[in-house]
């Protein structure tokens, strides 16, 4: 994945469960350009999203969610979402 980045890129590693100590230094020990987002901070983010857009009702923001993600998904280069 770390090979795949152009140079100023920044990647995101997102896991709905959490990192290993040894993953976690490799990152920071080889200076990595990665933000790494385990489950926790993941659930914090989508339980807050369902705060601000369905008054905290998260049943109705995952499937307001879902019903979008056909139309959402497309076929792009990063150089192209990263210019959007």
């Amino acid at each position: 994945m770390v090979a795949r980045l152009r140079r100023g890129w920044i990647g995101v590693y997102v896991t709905t469960s959490d990192y290993s100590r040894n993953a976690q230094e490799e990152m920071v020990e080889d200076q990595y350009p990665i933000v790494l987002i385990d489950g926790r901070r993941l659930a914090e983010e989508v339980r807050r999203m369902a705060m601000d857009s369905h008054g905290g009702d998260l049943e109705a923001f995952l499937s307001d969610l879902a019903s979008g993600y056909e139309e959402a998904v497309t076929s792009r280069r990063p150089e192209e979402v990263l210019s959007l």
